[in-house]
């Protein structure tokens, strides 16, 4: 039996359910899973009866502060150095067999002091291999300092100017403790092991090294029943389904009320708790949290910020996309969205209605796009993203990799 410590960044659902539904398999198996973070979704472990121990852990407020500012300057260098430090007195507590991380950026530095091998899940567009052109998002320091279309013109330069400073307080850090310095963020992010949790014909790379793996996407729901209208919804009508996950804007979900409220569109809309909504139309059917996929296979659209699960939830049940990026992580998912046809991108800077609008009525009138989605829907089809991420672990802790 292995013991492993799972540290994600407990602010954000994404990263905690991507580490959790790994977790379950490797406990499964028979390893001592242990989960150490900050955060309301940490909850989430607890609940799955894992054992939780707080340690340090940047908060998701400073980060989207800075995101949506087109900034990605998220530690400074004391952050850097009391978030390792907290980090290496758990390793030295817990004394794992190896790490397990999603977007804890310190953890590379932390495990490397320490000598414990670190396992990474992050996405193919998160590491140096990625071959998709970049272009300027609208959320970046660059396009806000320089404008749409002279960002564009170096948009091939573009994902590393936007992230180039962020790396400097990391740099200074691992001088200081005898590390090399890594040459960019993705540098001083990836692990002894990496795994993708994308699919390589929605996140394609170049040269990819033997200690990447793509698993596929960790598609995670919450186990809640289906609310009481969801079997008495109308097939014949077209249905929308609204979602902003947990990091989109809550001011959309209002918006979305005062676009479709009371017109011919059946509307599904969960809030994960960002909002409370008094007045809700007849054609608005609402709750906090629901399965994704039950509602995605009534519905026509999918409506979101961008974020990779809810793209990837709506591909694997054929749907097509319109999304709504708030930062430009979510804009590059939304890229591949239009490169690959199956869906539409609009600008949150820069929103009206009756783009939303048109959008819509062009998913619905074009039938390409669900066709198109629905042959990532037989791709991913193919994939158990939780039992192939175990197993690569697994393998390479019993010195099979």
């Amino acid at each position: 039996m292995k013991k492993i410590l799972v540290m994600p960044n407990g602010h954000f659902l994404s990263h905690v359910s991507r580490t959790l539904e790994i977790a379950k398999v490797l406990r499964q198996k028979g390893n001592e899973v242990i989960f150490a973070s900050e955060g309301d979704y940490m909850k989430l472990a607890q609940d799955s009866e894992f054992t939780v121990i707080p340690v340090k852990t940047i908060g998701s407020d400073r980060i989207l502060t800075c995101s949506r500012q087109g900034r990605v300057n998220w530690y400074d260098y004391n952050l850097v150095k009391e978030s390792v430090e907290a980090e290496i007195k758990l390793l030295e507590q817990v004394q794992p067999d190896l790490v397990l991380s999603s977007f804890r950026l310190t953890s590379k530095t932390s495990c490397e002091l320490a000598k414990i091998p670190l396992a990474v899940i992050l996405n193919a567009a998160w590491t140096n291999y990625y071959t998709v052109r970049i272009q300027a998002p609208e959320h970046s320091f660059l396009t806000q300092r320089l404008g749409k279309p002279l960002a564009s013109l170096i948009a091939p330069l573009a994902k590393a100017a936007i992230l180039s400073f962020d790396i400097r307080p990391f740099q200074q850090f691992r001088r200081e403790q005898g590390l090399s310095p890594g040459r960019n963020l993705w540098d001083i992010w990836q692990g002894n092991l990496n795994l993708l949790v994308d699919i390589p014909e929605y996140g394609p790379t170049l040269n990819l090294p033997p200690n990447f793996f793509y698993i596929g996407p960790i598609i995670w729901e919450p186990d809640t029943a289906m609310p009481s209208w969801f079997d008495a919804l109308d097939p014949q009508r077209p249905t929308l389904y609204l979602t902003m996950g947990s990091t989109g804007n809550a001011h959309f979900f209002e918006q979305a009320i005062k676009i479709f409220g009371d017109s011919h569109y059946q509307c599904i809309m969960t809030t994960a708790g960002m909002v409370n909504l008094t007045q809700i139309p007849e054609n608005f059917f609402v709750t906090e949290y629901a399965p994704g996929s039950k509602i995605m296979e009534k519905s026509d659209i999918v409506i979101c910020q961008g974020g990779n699960g809810t793209i990837y939830q709506a591909m694997s049940q054929g749907v097509p996309i319109i999304g709504i990026p708030t930062s430009h992580d979510q804009e590059f998912n939304l890229q591949r969205v239009v490169d690959l046809g199956i869906g539409i991108e609009l600008s949150e800077l820069k929103f009206e209605p009756s783009h939303l609008v048109q959008a819509v009525e062009t998913l619905l009138s074009d039938p390409t796009y669900r066709e198109k989605s629905r042959q990532f829907a037989q791709i991913l089809a193919n994939y158990n993203s939780p039992q192939q991420g175990a197993q690569i672990i697994d393998g390479f802790l019993n010195g099979e990799r």
